[in-house]
């Protein structure tokens, strides 16, 4: 039950035992002066009392009806208002700052309705605003630095109001999920003020900013202790959260959460030439007839486009179980996809991408290897513009300097715990956070390919 409908279900009975403090003292009334007592009044008195019940019950009905109806049309109203978040923040994706200044309003006004809707429209809000906010991160905020002023502070102004609406709701069943939402927006607009706070500084750094919330109008320290173990934990959920819609290979966050001793988390900026040996979850192997084809990490069929692709190379080319380098892509592979990529990076506003890595201990040296876990595409696209430009610097102006702002988790201790299947995300058993980590140590194999 949402508050209102406790609110007037208390005063309900609050009336029913006002009726029954009348009846017990209609009755001691009757018993101390019982000679001026008579039916008529004690007729009087049963007329009363039915009255009251029916009038109570009555009350109770309509109430039922009118709690009904009150979510019936705020389920309405947030099935509309989460639209319109969704339609804003795909639009801020395309580039549209106007779009990217809508967020912040729409998310508001479809919170407006959170407390009189069922569960399940309440959660589909809060999911949506998370993804809003993400697709900000992604592109609106992420290029912070080249927003004027006056764009950047409405844009964080309206983040901390969506902030605080969530924290106000936050009451009941609903408070650990809407603190979630909250930190979650708070920490998109601790990543857009720091972009803008270390525009222009030096790469291959740390992006310690990042996690600084001094910074922030409005700021709260992180729910996470003070041990490593704690802000490791912190950390992962703002990746799981960032990464909630976006990461599509298959994973085990429940795992890192065990094992969060022995990982650190963080996020850097680097030149995206220095990614030629960063691992992408890619793999090809070699058909009977000597041509190349991409297969999945089971080493069966891919079941999407590039399945198709026509790819070029010779024996040079890793095959499955190997993974495939950033620095050695074979020619014809995820070719269209990174065509297309490489128009959306090349109209951005500032030379900069966002992958998600995972730096794993190989086995076989002990030394650290990383595989981008998302964001393959974009990598592979501003490498290619990065060459293009490099080699024929006239062709397309000026050559850019492609920035790449990692999520970065890395291995303090090799993680490479069984994960059991059972459910749509884990169809399969694998060891490590993905089964590309255990298939890259050698530690696991599938037991047959699987389309």
């Amino acid at each position: 039950m949402k508050s209102k409908a406790r609110t007037t279900r208390g005063l309900l009975w609050v009336l029913l035992l006002l009726l029954l403090m009348s009846i017990t003292v209609a009755f001691t009334v009757s018993v101390i002066d019982s000679a001026n007592w008579t039916l008529t009044d004690w007729g009087n008195l049963a007329v009363s009392l039915l009255l009251g019940i029916y009038f109570f019950f009555l009350a109770q009905h309509v109430n039922r009806r009118a709690d009904t109806r009150a979510e019936a049309v705020a389920n309405a109203a947030l099935i509309t208002s989460t639209g319109l978040l969704a339609m804003s923040s795909a639009r801020s994706l395309a580039g549209s700052e106007s779009a990217a200044l809508r967020v912040a309003a729409d998310a508001r006004a479809a919170l407006q309705h959170y407390p009189l809707a069922d569960t399940k429209k309440q959660e589909g809000l809060e999911k949506s605003v998370v993804g809003a906010y993400n697709d900000l991160a992604f592109s609106t905020f992420l290029h912070s630095d080249r927003l004027a002023r006056s764009v950047w502070d409405r844009l964080r102004e309206g983040a901390s109001q969506v902030v605080n609406e969530t924290d106000q709701l936050a009451e009941g069943p609903e408070r650990d999920r809407l603190s979630a939402v909250a930190g979650h927006v708070r920490f998109v607009e601790q990543l857009g003020e720091a972009v803008r706070r270390t525009s222009g500084q030096e790469l291959e750094r740390e992006f310690l900013d990042l996690w600084d919330t001094t910074q922030l109008k409005r700021s709260r320290t992180p729910d996470a202790s003070h041990n490593d173990a704690g802000q490791t934990i912190y950390r992962l959920q703002r990746f799981e959260m960032l990464y909630q819609t976006e990461l599509t290979v298959m994973h085990d966050w429940a795992l890192l959460r065990r094992r969060a001793a022995d990982l650190h988390c963080e996020a850097e900026l680097t030149n995206v030439a220095n990614t030629s040996d960063w691992l992408a979850p890619w793999y090809v192997t070699r058909q009977p007839d000597g041509r190349l084809s991409p297969v999945n990490v089971m080493g069966g069929d891919l079941a999407e486009r590039a399945r198709y692709d026509r790819v070029e190379g010779g024996d040079t080319v890793p095959e499955w179980p190997r993974s495939l380098a950033h620095g050695r892509l074979p020619q014809g592979l995820r070719t269209a996809g990174i065509d297309n990529l490489c128009h959306v990076v090349e109209r951005q506003p500032s030379p900069k991408i966002c992958v998600l890595a995972y730096e794993f201990i190989d086995p076989a040296n002990g030394r650290s290897q990383r595989l981008v876990l998302d964001g393959n595409h974009r990598l592979a696209a501003a490498r290619r513009l990065a060459l293009e430009k490099d080699l024929s610097p006239a062709a397309g102006g000026p050559p850019k300097d492609f920035q790449v702002l990692t999520f970065l988790i890395k291995e303090l201790k090799p993680i490479d715990d069984l994960v059991s299947a059972g459910s749509s995300a884990t169809p399969h058993q694998w060891r490590g956070f993905t089964p590309d980590l255990g298939l890259l140590r050698g530690s696991w194999r599938p037991e047959r390919s699987t389309a």
